[in-house]
């Protein structure tokens, strides 16, 4: 895929561009490089904005996705470009007079389902092990907010090697655990070796059958997926790879260049999508056509397609109702194949939930209002319980 800037930049790609190491050397990073390197004419009150969030939360953007954002004459970006706006600072009254308390901002995490700081036991046959705290670039609609992108935080979630092996521990000794999700942050951004003790000392437990790895390389960063990461893989049996893509600008030449690496392994373990719904991204139904289609085409199946969670930043911006959510994917449920057809659902801290795509909702799943009139929806959840969550 080609470059969409209008203009050329101080930003040229060299040598090294392909240096997934480069690349994140090089990532825009405003706490500790010159905007004016990548974006050379933004206004003073952007800067402002700019500074005030940075302040608060991280924002990294590699040069590979710079690249793919569209600039304007005088080399800024496109106000509404669908790249920039994923990754770029938000104003200021989208945080602020958030609580500063992190547990009244989690989406999905219970402090009884964690056993240690990394190891999360949901739900009674799979765990998710958040590895690192730390991404390649960062979402500005994070849904762990306070794990990742918190710079107040993000810190105290981190786990250790303690961490590590207590949570060894509790996966031989909970057999019911057959499943195991390798997250973060971005596993990948680990090196390889790490990585290999990971899955190795995962392998050893008899009772784990399948191991997902959960990334949003593709989009940051492709050049890290090379031939010793896709043998490591192949190595290891890895079941199936989690990748976060929110438009289809993202799918690029570089990408499919690194998916055909698996083919030449021969070890390609099973691809799924998820994403959520973003206002202005990726909610009309010609985008969302062409990234559902072109995922299948890739052979990547549409996994998730997700509500935007209420306790993230840019909600007020990028969320979408969840009526419109669900109509929106009607009108698409016979334009395109069956396996390119994802599910809708939103994460509650009970237990992700399927959003039936009828307007009406079910007898399971109601549209209402809460005590002060703010729209919610009541439904119930994996253990037959009623719960409420927020809708836009």
């Amino acid at each position: 895929m080609e470059s969409t800037c209008k203009i050329k930049t101080s930003l040229e790609k060299t040598s090294d561009w392909q240096d997934w190491k480069w690349q994140q050397r090089n990532r825009l990073d405003w706490r500790v490089a010159d905007p004016s390197r990548y974006f050379p004419n933004l206004g003073p009150q952007e800067r402002q904005n700019l500074r005030a969030y940075s302040d608060h939360y991280k924002l990294a953007i590699t040069p590979y996705v710079l690249d793919l954002i569209e600039r304007d004459a005088l080399g800024n970006p496109v106000a509404t470009d669908p790249i920039w706006n994923q990754f770029r600072y938000l104003p200021p009254e989208e945080y602020q007079g958030i609580t500063s308390s992190p547990e009244e901002r989690e989406n999905w995490e219970r402090p009884d389902e964690l056993p240690t700081k990394i190891l999360h036991h949901k739900y009674p046959d799979r765990a998710i092990l958040r590895v690192v705290n730390h991404c390649f670039g960062h979402c500005n609609y994070c849904y762990l907010t306070a794990r990742v992108i918190d710079r107040n935080h993000s810190d105290h979630k981190a786990g250790s090697r303690d961490d590590w092996a207590r949570s060894l521990e509790y996966l031989r000794q909970h057999t019911e655990i057959r499943d195991v999700l390798l997250s973060g942050g971005d596993p990948l951004i680990l090196d390889n070796a790490r990585l290999d003790r990971m899955l190795s000392e995962l392998r050893s437990i008899p009772s784990i059958k399948t191991i997902r790895l959960n990334t949003r390389v593709l989009t940051f960063n492709p050049f890290r997926i090379d031939r010793d990461l896709v043998n490591l893989f192949a190595e290891h049996k890895l079941t199936a790879l989690e990748i976060h893509m929110a438009h289809p600008r993202e799918l690029t030449r570089e990408v499919d260049e690194r998916l055909a690496l698996f083919d030449a392994a021969g070890h390609r373990p099973v691809f799924l999508w998820r994403s959520p719904l973003l206002a202005g991204i990726n909610d009309s139904e010609a985008v969302l056509e062409e990234l559902l289609v072109k995922l299948y085409e890739r052979r990547i199946t549409p996994y998730y397609l997700f509500h935007f969670a209420p306790n993230t930043l840019g909600r007020a911006q990028r969320g979408v109702k969840i009526r419109d959510g669900a109509a929106l994917l009607s009108s698409l449920r016979r334009k395109i194949p069956g396996p390119a057809f994802p599910r809708y659902a939103l994460f509650h801290l009970d237990g992700k939930h399927d959003i039936p795509l009828e307007q009406g909702g079910s007898s399971e799943f109601l549209y209402e209002n809460d005590a002060a009139g703010n729209p919610v929806v009541r439904f119930k959840n994996w253990k037959q319980q009623w719960v409420t969550y927020p809708d836009i």
